[in-house]
């Protein structure tokens, strides 16, 4: 998996800004202290289950799904922003991030492609579903295999994301075929990106 992109201090900045449409004050400073704590060094996907630690009333509760989606969108704004900071003293860097969000994009369309049409919505949404469970909230009613779907997924993601639509590619047609499937994409990718390393997807 790639490196975060971000360090403590703007995933701290992009925490509160997210939250503080929820909560103001020393609520927010408490909350803001004990993400420091307990997620400070952990990958940006743990969000969800930093809601559920600090979700603890009703009416928060009821504002967890919005709280999410405003946490990713805070999220994905910085590491844009880090992104087009970084591009000209990084350029080869930057190009080389592009070439791995168009392999994984290309990966998952190709995975997707081999769904029977049957298949497809109930493959989709289980997709969404797991992603969902492991924190990795989705804000567009796109399908998984959209340009859409994957801009909003941040670079950090993407093995976690492969890796969940490989299990449900499992459940529904079993390892062996999956295997096969991701082998023969796995050595097309590798053709037509040379420069991405294929650990940071698989």
């Amino acid at each position: 998996m790639p490196n975060e992109l971000l360090s403590v201090m703007q995933k701290k900045q992009a925490i509160e800004r997210g939250l503080s449409h929820f909560m103001q004050g020393t609520v927010l400073e408490r909350v803001l202290k004990y993400w420091e704590q307990e997620y400070g060094d952990k990958p940006s996907f743990v969000l969800n289950r930093f809601l559920n630690d600090i979700c603890n009333t009703e009416e928060l509760r009821f504002y967890r799904k919005d709280m999410l989606k405003q946490l990713i969108s805070e999220m994905s704004a910085v590491e844009k922003q880090v992104l087009l900071d970084t591009k000209p003293k990084v350029e080869k860097e930057t190009s080389v991030s592009i070439n791995i969000s168009n392999a994984f994009f290309d990966l998952v369309d190709g995975v997707v492609r081999t769904v029977t049409a049957l298949d497809f919505t109930d493959f989709n949404t289980e997709v969404k579903n797991q992603l969902e469970e492991r924190g990795l909230a989705i804000a567009t009613s796109d399908n998984i295999n959209t340009a859409a779907f994957t801009e909003f997924l941040p670079l950090t993601s993407y093995a976690q994301v492969i890796t969940i639509i490989y299990e449900c590619y499992c459940e529904f047609y079993g390892p062996t075929k999956a295997d096969h499937v991701y082998a023969r994409l796995k050595t097309e990718i590798k053709g037509k990106y040379p420069d991405v390393d294929l650990h940071q997807l698989l």
